[in-house]
């Protein structure tokens, strides 16, 4: 008896291509400040895993009056043609975002429907915007909206370069 070849293995997913890499800018160690009065809020750190094909977010803040952390996966979702983004945090939130690449090199991702922010939370919609700025720092921006079209700052922050302990 002749033996059927095994078929090749599946080869793993190419991250190579540009598209995968529009959040790249935000990768590194960073100090988030207040965009409004310029007050350090929080730690970020964001690595790239799998192959590049994930950007890993870990959050801590530094604020009051409890200690608040969370972390997201983003990745290109190269069959949808959208970035993805998973959150959840330490008060038992969880976010699913999705969106694309905007004017400017930055990356927009919203929520498909409304959703809870944490627990007892109101339903809303939420979006989060991440921008390269010239001097290397990164805006990230969130906003909420009742009927998702019209938006509300929730907050503004700045990420600068961590600059040791």
């Amino acid at each position: 008896t002749s033996a059927t070849p095994a078929a090749p293995p599946t080869p793993p997913p190419d991250c190579s291509a540009p598209e995968h890499h529009a959040l790249d800018f935000w990768i590194g160690e960073w100090d988030a400040f207040r965009a409004d009065n310029n007050h350090l809020s929080g730690r970020s750190s964001i690595t790239t895993s799998d192959g590049g094909c994930v950007i890993n977010e870990h959050w801590t803040s530094l604020g009051q009056p409890f200690a608040y952390s969370g972390r997201s996966l983003n990745l290109y979702e190269s069959t949808a043609h959208r970035w993805e983004q998973y959150w959840a945090d330490s008060t038992g939130a969880r976010i699913y975002f999705v969106g694309a690449v905007i004017a400017g090199g930055g990356v927009q991702m919203s929520t498909p429907a409304p959703s809870p922010t944490g627990p007892n939370s109101a339903m809303q919609w939420q979006r989060v915007t991440f921008t390269p700025n010239a001097d290397g720092t990164v805006t990230q921006q969130g906003d909420t909206s009742a009927d998702g079209r019209t938006w509300t700052l929730s907050y503004r922050f700045i990420y600068r370069h961590h600059q040791g302990n």
